[in-house]
């Protein structure tokens, strides 16, 4: 018999393999297929790139200790301090440095914990030591500052518990307490052999250390003010490394400079925008615009000595004369919010269902009218009995506060009010405010955080506070009081409420309006964000660690 070929069966050894390698590439297309289908290239912020701001000086110390909140300094400053606490967006406070505090059930006793992983721009280590050399700086009477912050903290004992924990003691409870730790901390180990008094000409305010999330690379200065201030990202920072590099700072003398050097391209950003150069902001579609309520209101001040004042429907009829929008129109461009109360709204003791107080002159003159107030035959200016209603209304000769006092006082006229605007150069606390010399004031009260009423509206302020306008009020006072101690902030929000309500019914001053900061930014520059409130106009930067003006590519699969 023949034999068989042989090759079929070699062929059939070869197709197991085949069908093998066509299943595996057939499955591999599958697979890619379905990748190509799932995989996305998206982009996200990368690491680098550079942010220039335009700010208006001028700029002399970077010494968080040597600044108030509103200065221009405090911007720069946040960057690279850090403090025990810092406020949200609604004005409570929440951990800095500190990562958690307790309070003792006799509420004189905050025990605050600090973060395990803080380090200063140097590398050492942040200690309750840090904290215990900073508070002693405040106690110091040779350290230049306010007089009531030296005494304040010299009636808090402060105690470092460990190297991570720190307490302090008050001579009586303070609900409010964890609002006054703002403050930036200082480095002992830098600076303690330095005498308080030689702190304000210390080296060390022009080239300091922090725990914030950029530290100070150079500092150019001309003439004894600081013209640049170049950071670099912090690799310690204790949220994590910011997205840009580097920030730097350029100072200009105002807005109006400052938008120039933005068209030559030299500075991406400015940080304030004045109400006279919104017409100029408009014609530069590149810049992004962002805006909040600042934590501050414009008031007249009234002097409740006089007897023009003693009558609280003169006081209110003051109040309803005034067009306060038409305020706002005129000389902040619209970038202002019409005040009913003495707390701003989306702070978290805004009084929500607190009525508005409206523009009514009808009501004005009937209510001086129904007090006695009239107008005599013949005569544009009201009086009742030997009294003429006509007084003089102080305000900072700066170009924009006294404009407005002389619209004030042309509105006022028209109800038969005679006002005489007294423009003050220079200080207007020390010169008229303190030593109660005025009739009205017009003012601008700042009222971060915790919006305590009690320097302003207290009656034992008078004499040793800032209740220049001597306003003494019992119902009022004691509520005040009663907020101070009261640990609870649901209960505390109720009582600052009451005060609100109290504050429209008694009326110890006009209140105008709240202003609206807006800084612009260059397109370009990405992760902005900022709430409806600012507590202080350095809060813009809370987010910064977010904000970038690179990307790059990355694939992702769903």
């Amino acid at each position: 018999m023949a034999s068989r070929p042989r090759y079929p069966t070699l062929a059939r050894g070869l197709y197991f393999p085949l069908v093998l390698i066509l299943f595996m590439a057939l499955s591999l297309g599958a697979l890619m297929a379905s990748l190509a289908i799932r995989a996305r290239i998206e982009t996200v912020p990368a690491r680098g790139g550079r942010y220039v701001e335009a700010i208006v000086g001028p700029i002399t110390t970077l010494n968080p200790l040597q600044i108030q909140p509103g200065d221009p300094e405090a911007d720069i400053v946040r960057l690279i301090f850090n403090s025990l606490v810092r406020l949200n967006a609604q004005g409570l406070p929440e951990g800095d440095l500190a990562q958690r505090w307790e309070v003792s059930e006799d509420g004189q006793r905050y025990t605050f914990y600090l973060r395990p992983n803080v380090r200063w721009h140097d590398g050492a280590p942040l200690t309750a030591e840090d904290v215990l050399f900073t508070v002693r700086l405040l106690q110091s009477t040779d350290l230049p500052g306010p007089p009531e912050r030296a005494r304040l903290w010299q009636s808090i004992e402060v105690i470092p518990l460990n190297s991570l924990t720190v307490q302090f003691r008050l001579p009586e409870p303070l609900a409010l307490f964890p609002d006054l730790l703002t403050f930036g901390i200082l480095p002992a180990h830098v600076l303690r052999d330095v005498p308080p008094i030689q702190i304000p000409t210390h080296p060390f305010n022009l080239n300091p250390i922090g725990t914030g999330p950029y530290r100070v690379i150079s500092v150019h200065v001309e003439e004894g003010r600081i013209q640049r201030v170049i950071l670099s990202a912090s690799s310690f920072y204790f949220r994590g490394p910011p997205l840009l590099e580097q920030v730097e700072f350029r100072i200009f003398p105002d807005t109006r400079t400052a938008l120039q050097a933005y068209r030559a391209g030299e500075v991406q950003g400015v940080a304030r925008i004045a109400p006279s150069d919104w017409d100029q902001i408009r014609t530069l579609p590149s810049l992004n615009l962002y805006s909040a309520i600042l934590s501050s209101y414009h008031t007249i001040l009234l002097n409740h000595a006089s007897p023009l004042f003693r009558e609280r429907e003169v006081r209110e009829a003051l109040w309803l004369a005034l067009d306060r929008q038409r305020l706002i129109d005129q000389f902040l461009a619209g970038q202002g919010v019409v005040a009913s109360s003495p707390i701003p709204p989306g702070n978290w003791a805004f009084h929500p269902q607190l009525p508005p107080v409206p523009y009514d002159p009808g009501k004005a003159r009937a209510l001086l009218e129904a007090r006695g107030w009239v107008i005599p035959a013949g005569g544009t200016v009201r009086q009742k009995e030997n009294l003429t209603l006509r007084f003089r209304l102080a305000a900072s000769a700066d170009g924009f506060h006294d404009l407005i006092a002389q619209e004030i006082a042309r509105q006022w006229q028209a109800i038969g009010i005679a006002v005489d605007v007294d423009p003050i150069p220079g200080d207007l606390v020390g010169q008229i405010l303190a030593p109660h010399r005025f009739d009205a004031a017009l003012v601008e009260l700042m009222v971060p955080g915790d919006p305590d009423p009690y320097p302003f509206w207290h009656e034992t302020q008078v004499d040793v506070g800032q209740n220049y306008g001597g306003f003494r009020d019992r119902d009022i006072s004691e509520v005040i009081e009663e907020a101070r101690r009261t640990p609870d902030i649901a209960r505390r929000r109720e009582l600052y409420w009451r005060f609100q309500e109290l504050f429209q019914e008694k009326v110890p001053a006009i209140l105008l309006f709240y202003p609206v900061y807006t800084f612009a930014a260059d397109e370009r520059i990405s992760g902005i964000q900022m709430g409806a409130l600012l507590n202080s106009p350095a809060d813009r930067f809370d987010g910064i660690i977010e904000w970038y003006t690179l990307v790059r590519r990355r694939i992702t699969v769903r």
